[in-house]
């Protein structure tokens, strides 16, 4: 009897090891919830990169634009959120405050010329660290102000055709964000790249992406490639 529980136990002591080993292993894809449906060409950027995001042959895109896929029991599913672009509004509280206990418990969000959006939520302000007050456009050159930064270790700077975002930070965030790349176009020196490490989540956001003169960039792809692994915390590869 106690020879006969003793195998039981190293059995049930295999099955958690291996579960618990299969949850680690780094092949698993990273889910990620493509929000869209609001402001500015949504569509677009998605199709843009769609083929991007097959060629590394780690993530696993899911779209939605459905706000409820935010609430607290459908975004647990995913490791990263990827919201593209303005506009919008929660229509139901329980979504803002799962995006927000999302990232606080560990999740990871990843914003692409996305801080013109909900602008009447103070929770998606605070997440993103800024809120959109204007922009200039044009092609200018980014240069990197955190070259150690896993995300932007490596890169070199680089010249886009794009708006130049500008943003009021938020009272409660403006000192924790980690600032990375900025403008250099004459007195345009603002930042334009940061992350943000919130509870035991982390945001990365980019002012960068207004339309396909932009998306086409390879720096801006492989920027956002490797904020993927960074938000998701995997290892952080270059773009195939």
């Amino acid at each position: 009897m106690i020879f006969s529980k003793f195998k039981l136990l190293l059995l049930l002591s295999f099955c958690v090891f291996n579960s618990h080993f299969v949850k680690a292993d780094h092949h698993e894809k990273i889910k990620i919830l493509y929000m869209g449906g609001r402001d500015h060409d949504w569509k677009g950027y998605y199709e843009s990169i769609v083929p991007q995001f097959k060629k590394q042959g780690d993530f696993d895109l899911v779209f939605s634009n459905k706000l409820d896929d935010l609430k607290a029991e459908n975004i647990k599913k995913y490791d990263v959120v990827l919201f593209f672009g303005s506009g919008g509004n929660f229509t139901d509280p329980s979504q803002e405050s799962g995006l927000e206990n999302y990232l606080k418990n560990g999740g990871g969000i990843v914003g692409v010329h996305a801080t013109d959006a909900f602008k009447k939520s103070d929770s998606y302000w605070k997440i993103f660290g800024g809120q959109f007050i204007g922009h200039g456009g044009g092609t200018f050159k980014i240069v990197f102000t955190d070259k150690n930064h896993p995300i932007t270790k490596g890169m070199a700077s680089f010249e886009i055709s794009d708006e130049s975002y500008r943003d009021k930070m938020h009272p409660e965030s403006e000192d924790k964000l980690h600032h990375l790349g900025r403008i250099d176009r004459g007195k345009e020196n603002h930042s334009m790249i940061w992350v943000h490490e919130y509870g035991k989540g982390r945001l990365f956001n980019t002012g960068l992406g207004h339309d396909e003169k932009a998306w086409v960039n390879p720096a801006l792809q492989k920027l956002v490639i490797r904020a993927i692994y960074w938000a998701a915390k995997k290892p952080v590869k270059n773009p195939k």
